[in-house]
């Protein structure tokens, strides 16, 4: 019996490697400042556009969420791109290098290496999360919107400040609604202002914002996503768990202090924002507030009203169509 079990793992890894071997278009590596980062680019490349994938965390992984995005790929092309320190990201990387200026100059770069590999493809932005801080940043630049035609947005914050004031007011509605007098008393005793976010006590807030059911839906609950990421990935799966311990530079001090408001009035390329209307992690108050500050473009604002923060998850129908029509009209 167990040497049946290890046979069937052994012959499971063969077909994983030979499912990914035959689905493969091309393969391309960013070495920088330590850090080893994959780009797998994967889908239909000639229909002109791409999508580059940025991943959320800090410290998630990209290929591990095409699971979610394979039917985009019938339509148009997709670069997953592990961040440093994520992933199946490898190298000596010091993790005094996980600043956001550092990961901005590392979007650069994957950007820059994307354009000079398929010079007659448009490319475009797709960020999750703490991707979308990447977007943002990157989009700062105006220089940066020339080399990409939009942006789709996916429940990511533009500011830490309204980050964190939308999701105390939404703690304090949710604790109301359900009558939890411990998260209520902890944000009415923790009010929140911008010149002391640093020493906010954050991490408690978020606490009670997911014993709220802020974000109750689990990718590893899905048994058909953990087989996929665990045999038809080549995100390390083991050693993904040990990314988020790395990251106490970006989220402890830069990830308070990350402020693109004034910069998001100065974007003109075309710009979706995606969102989970249920969303605790990152309310929805904040894809309105966002909406509001692109006066230099249209945007478009669209909501899973059957979402968390992960709609692609939970309404993957829904967002691969609007994904589709996204890029078929811009």
């Amino acid at each position: 019996m167990h040497r049946f079990a290890f046979s069937f793992f052994l012959i499971s890894i063969l077909f994983a490697c030979q499912e990914d071997e035959t689905d493969i278009t091309y393969d391309l590596r960013l070495r920088h400042k330590g850090a080893d980062m994959p780009v797998w680019v994967r889908g239909n490349i000639a229909s002109g556009k791409m999508i580059l994938f940025l991943h959320g965390g800090p410290g998630d992984c990209a290929m591990c969420y095409r699971y979610y995005f394979k039917d985009i790929e019938n339509s148009f092309a997709i670069a997953y791109w592990d961040q440093r320190i994520a992933g199946s990201s490898s190298g000596v990387t010091d993790v005094s290098t996980l600043t956001y200026a550092q990961f901005l100059e590392d979007t650069e770069l994957v950007i820059d290496l994307l354009k000079a590999q398929f010079p007659n493809t448009e490319l475009y932005l797709m960020g999750h999360s703490f991707g979308v801080e990447l977007g943002w940043q990157y989009l700062a630049k105006p220089v940066n919107q020339a080399k990409v035609k939009g942006f789709i947005a996916v429940n990511g914050i533009y500011s830490s400040y309204r980050w964190l004031y939308n999701m105390r007011e939404w703690v304090l509605a949710r604790a109301d609604e359900r009558n939890d007098q411990r998260a209520r008393n902890f944000a009415l005793e923790n009010p929140l202002d911008p010149e002391t976010i640093l020493s906010y006590p954050w991490l408690t807030l978020y606490r009670h914002m997911y014993r709220l059911d802020g974000n109750p839906v689990s990718l590893y609950s899905d048994g058909r996503f953990v087989t996929n990421y665990t045999f038809f990935s080549p995100n390390l799966t083991f050693a993904q768990f040990t990314h988020g311990k790395h990251y106490g530079n970006v989220t402890e001090t830069d990830g308070l202090v990350f402020e693109k408001g004034n910069d998001l009035q100065n974007i003109t390329i075309p710009v979706a924002l995606f969102w989970g209307e249920k969303d605790g992690v990152v309310p929805v108050a904040v894809a309105n507030e966002t909406f509001g500050l692109l006066t230099q473009t249209q945007p478009e604002l669209i909501l899973f009203t059957e979402s968390w923060h992960e709609p692609f998850v939970t309404e993957n129908k829904k967002f691969i169509e609007a994904t589709r029509l996204f890029l078929d009209n811009n």
